[in-house]
Formats: structure tokens, sequence, C-alpha cells
């Protein structure tokens, strides 16, 4: 796109690059909720009167994937020697140097245009309960995986795919989208403040 007005993006600052790259992400989210308009618009109305019970009924099966994602994570440490996969690592690092872009990337972009992909999208397309879950959790997993030519990095994508699973039972059985996007953005959050802060 940039070319076609005759401008460098390697000429750009990192600020400069980071906006970019916030507009780009926006674009595409708002492509997306674009074409998905009348059923986000049909969850909303539904969500606007019982995210109170969405919340309270499903938090649990979200605490229940998130202890079973580090459990995961020790078993997984000791499999392997290694703490933090690479995604992970890369995902601190760049906190640490570009923690608004950082912010706008974990607790807005992704937990929209990920539900978006692979809970309501997927769900759309298998009608059969167990092969939407399996599917969408491992789908989620693998595209968290940074390097598919280590066997280690490819085990640590395991907690992901529970956590891929677990919101995807989640969306299966809310059946409203808002539901997971929520417990998403909220898990990423948590995240976010907890390697910010420390």
């Amino acid at each position: 796109i940039l070319f076609m007005f005759n401008i460098n993006f390697n000429n750009f600052s990192v600020n400069q690059r980071i906006i970019f790259y916030m507009i780009i992400d926006s674009i595409y989210m708002f492509t997306i909720v674009y074409f998905l308009k009348d059923e986000l618009l049909k969850d909303l109305k539904d969500y606007k009167n019982n995210y109170k019970n969405y919340l309270s009924k499903y938090f649990t099966i979200y605490a229940i994937g998130v202890i079973l994602m580090g459990i995961s994570n020790k078993i997984l440490y000791y499999i392997t020697n290694i703490e933090l996969s690479g995604n992970e690592t890369s995902i601190r690092y760049q906190i640490d140097q570009f923690p608004i872009f950082m912010f706008f990337s974990a607790v807005i972009f992704a937990p929209i245009v990920e539900e978006l992909i692979f809970r309501k999208t997927i769900r759309n397309v298998f009608n059969n309960k167990y092969l939407f879950i399996l599917f969408s959790g491992l789908l989620f997993g693998i595209l968290h995986i940074s390097n598919f030519r280590n066997i280690n990095e490819i085990l640590l994508g395991i907690p992901y795919i529970i956590m891929g699973i677990d919101f995807a039972y989640i969306y299966y059985k809310s059946n409203n989208i808002y539901t997971t996007m929520t417990l998403h953005s909220m898990h990423n959050l948590l995240l976010f403040i907890i390697q910010f802060i420390f």
C-alpha cells in the first residue's frame, strides 16, 4: 500500500511504525466485525441482558483452563527445561519496549479478532460440538507456536491449545461470542499488568 504513495516504510521511526501497525490492525479488526455485524449485534443484545449470568456461570470454567494451562507449563518446563516459549518471550519483550501498542494488541485487538476467527467463524463451519471445540483449540494453539522446527517449541504450544479448548467450550455453552471476548480480554489484561509491573 505504501509504495503506491511513494512512502518508504524503512524510513519510519519506531513510533511511526507502531502507529502504522495499530492502524492496519484496526482496519483488519473492523473489517472482520463488519462482515459479522448482524450476528454480533444479535449477540450484543443478548449479552447486555445476560452478561452477569454468563460471566458468573463461565468464570469457573475459565479458571479451570488457567489452572490446567499453569500445570501444563510446569510439566513442560521439566520436559523441555525451557521456562518460556518463543511466543511468550517475544510478547514480554514487546510489552517492555512498546507498552501502548501491546496493550492495544493484547487487550483489545487479540480478544476481538481471535475470538471471531477461532471461535465464531469456526463454530459456523462445524456442526459437531466436539470437532468444533477440538479444532478451535488446536488451531488457536498452533498459531501461537513460534518455531515449528523445534520440538520443544511445538510442545510449548500445548498450554495455548488448552486455553483455546477452554474458550471454545465456553463459547459453545454460552452461544455468545462476547462471553469469550470478555474473558479473553480480562485474561490478557491480567497478564499484561503482571508483566508490566514485574
